[in-house]
């Protein structure tokens, strides 16, 4: 038994106060007297009484004793407990945070997915084993980063276990008061309604100061060993050096082995051993050139495996590197630098450029042997103004040349004018937005590399072609841009950037890093209709996960409140139609977008009509760092409400949360004031036959 409100023993003073008046009652005392009956009444009137008196047992202060004894025991509210499913409304708030896909049990410690279930897999048998026996409606609140009524107020058993076993983890930032809110005003109004939390304890957000409207627990989840170390940090600098900071945030110590890969190849790893709250940095020297680096912990015994990994890019914008191989075009190496490459120039006379001027004699197209140093940066873009020479096509020059796009320019020593000047273009993404019908484009040479598509004929020959060779993306150029006028056309910019997007496959570099559920900045292109995050790396990609499809201009007002809104529901709002001049923006992918809430690395990949390459940028998305920690000792506090609040002394009733108590209560104030009528009409009754003194 319990007391919901002390406040009531205030009452209890009326006890005492009853006995007084009975101590006070005035007492005649019967003298028979010869006289008149009139005489005897005026005798009875004018009779002293004796205060003081001793007292006497009597039915009715018996009973005027407790009744209000009663009252007071009823105005305490007290209960009954008893075991969980007895009847009620039962509201159940589910933890999928981060940390709840953490193994535990026998098997955990491993990253074989068959070791040990999972917290998660654990609350949701114990879910359906303590409420096997519920005999009231049933509640299910999702407590992730957005909480969410998964059943609502459900008697059938089926659609009550499928809400369970349905319930996924959560890595983003996990919203602990707005569900323990949700929870409260749906439990208000509910006839005998009660709040379970199950949940590992692992609280980034203190709860004690919410008011709650009915009785809530914490039911724990989880062993209390934990083992789990996490890459906090991860980055790579120009030069090629790595450095990582891994930390031992379990309760364990433990051996770790640290992984360094580039583009999937190993690089390089170090043993590590942690002591629990230890952090340790380690650092790799001459990286390989990669366009992604990911930092892994092998052969650790971790029971949360969503922190093991991190990415890293080499560039953080989606500024691509050209490598220009050219003896002096300045049209050229302006136009590259117009659509946002990073331009190095390397003279075929033997010098390197960084800003384009300035040429070196005696080089390689001088008959000079001399190999030119490598470029400090890996370009993605090798253009060449003119004959490659052979010294450029092996060794190191060659690895660098191969592993990048390549647009060639002319090249050849025997060009023929063509009979029939007329231009064919053909649509394609160099060609986007260009006709090339007003420049002459001068002779054209014969050695167009095979596989390569045309895209832009003078008569019947081809001028620019482009393809797929040897596994790199090729433009192929078949004039020399000092012997036309093409240069000098306003088209030829549009024409150079176009061409540096399609060589560089839509490459829009790295995004960085974000937290699962942040909002991202994406570089949206012009004429997307569509966009998704596909991963390629880490938990989800392990998982087997398809394409998430990206958020799009009509979501994100949906989701907001702007003025142009209107709802043909309380659960779904719908744009309003845009006035007759204004673009139908329906569809179109939003430049702000929420990051995957499953970690890994993710590719944004986008689409539309004649949108063959667009730019395609990578994010690494991390789980929140505060689930990496371990759970607290002690479970969550909740506040009190109205049910839980005292009146006396500002104390309140006892935490059954932090007592660990699983029963529900059932209040003894309905029985109680039933007796209290009782005994009122039983005290009329005793009243009416005389019996009071």
């Amino acid at each position: 038994m319990g007391i919901g409100s002390w406040a009531g023993l205030w009452f209890a003073l009326g006890i005492p106060a009853i006995l007084i008046m009975y101590l006070f009652k005035r007492k005649f005392i019967d003298t028979p007297v010869p006289s008149h009956l009139l005489w005897r009444r005026v005798l009875e009137n004018t009779e002293a009484n004796r205060p003081w008196q001793k007292l006497r047992s009597r039915l009715l202060m018996w009973l005027q004793l407790l009744a209000a004894a009663v009252l007071a025991f009823a105005l305490m509210r007290p209960f009954l407990w008893a075991e969980a499913g007895s009847g009620g409304h039962l509201i159940v708030v589910a933890d999928v945070s981060a940390s709840m896909s953490a193994r535990t049990g026998p098997g955990s410690g491993g990253k074989d997915p068959s070791g040990g279930e999972t917290r998660l897999d654990e609350m949701k048998r114990r879910i359906l084993e303590d409420t096997r026996q519920s005999d009231g409606g049933l509640t299910l609140i999702r407590m992730g980063a957005h909480p969410q009524v998964a059943a609502s107020g459900t008697e059938d058993r089926g659609a009550w276990e499928r809400a369970v076993e349905g319930l996924a983890p959560d890595y983003a930032r996990t919203s602990y008061r707005e569900a323990v809110s949700l929870a409260s005003a749906v439990a208000e109004g509910q006839e005998d309604a009660r709040i379970i939390v199950y949940t590992d304890g692992q609280w980034s957000e203190k709860t004690d100061g919410i008011p709650v409207s009915a009785p809530i627990e914490a039911r724990r989840v989880g062993g209390t060993v934990y083992r789990n170390a996490s890459v906090e940090q991860f980055g790579v600098d120009g030069g090629g050096r790595a450095v990582g900071v891994v930390a031992n945030t379990g309760t364990e110590p433990l051996e770790a082995v640290v992984e360094l890969s580039g583009d999937g190849r190993p690089q390089g790893s170090e043993s590590l051993s942690l002591q629990p709250g230890e952090r340790r940095t380690v650092t790799f020297d001459g990286a390989g050139a990669a366009e992604v680096y990911r930092l892994s912990l092998k052969g650790t015994p971790d029971d949360y495996a969503a922190d093991d990994d991190a990415f890293a890019f080499p560039q953080s914008g989606g500024a691509v590197k050209a490598l220009l191989l050219s003896d002096g075009n300045l049209f050229l190496e302006k136009a590259l630098r117009l659509s946002g490459a990073e331009v190095t120039r390397l003279d075929l006379n033997g010098s390197v450029q960084g800003g384009g001027e300035g040429r070196s004699e005696g080089g390689l197209a001088n008959g000079n042997s001399a190999v030119p140093p490598l470029p400090e940066a890996r370009p993605d873009l090798v253009v060449v103004d003119g004959r490659l020479p052979d010294d450029l096509r092996s060794g190191e020059w060659g690895r660098l040349l191969n592993g990048a796009a390549l647009w060639t320019i002319g090249g050849t020593d025997d060009p023929r004018q063509p009979a029939d000047r007329r231009v064919t273009v053909s649509a394609h993404p160099v060609t986007r937005y260009l006709s090339l019908t007003e420049p002459y484009l001068g002779p054209l040479t014969e050695g167009r590399p095979a596989g390569l598509e045309n895209i832009v004929t003078v008569g019947q020959r081809p001028a620019i072609a482009a393809g797929t060779e040897n596994g790199r993306r090729t433009l192929w150029f078949g004039f020399n841009l000092q012997n036309g006028d093409l240069p000098l056309n306003s088209e030829f910019p549009v024409l150079v950037s176009n061409a540096v997007t399609w060589l560089t496959g839509g490459r829009g570099g790295g995004l960085g890093r974000a937290e699962a559920g942040a909002a991202v900045e994406v570089p949206i292109a012009a004429g997307a209709e569509s966009a998704v995050w596909r991963p390629l790396q880490g938990t989800a990609f392990e998982a087997g996960d398809g394409a998430i499809p990206a958020e799009t201009i009509s979501d994100s007002a949906a989701a907001g409140s702007s003025p142009g809104e209107k709802s043909d529901s309380k659960n779904d709002p719908v744009p309003a139609r845009p006035a007759d001049n204004s673009p139908d923006l329906t569809g179109i992918p939003s430049s702000s977008q929420p990051a995957p809430n499953v970690p890994g690395l993710y590719a944004f990949e986008q689409a539309g009509t004649g949108l063959d390459d667009a730019p395609v940028y990578l994010l690494d998305v991390r789980p929140d760092a505060s689930e990496s920690a371990a759970p607290a000792e002690e479970g969550p506090a909740f506040g009190k409400g109205a049910e839980n609040e005292a009146q006396a002394g500002g104390e309140a009733a006892p935490d059954r949360a932090a007592a660990g108590d699983s029963r529900g209560r059932l209040p003894l104030t309905l029985p109680l004031a039933a007796l209290i009528a009782v005994i009122m009409l039983t005290e009329w009754g005793v009243y009416r036959r005389g019996r009071s003194i």
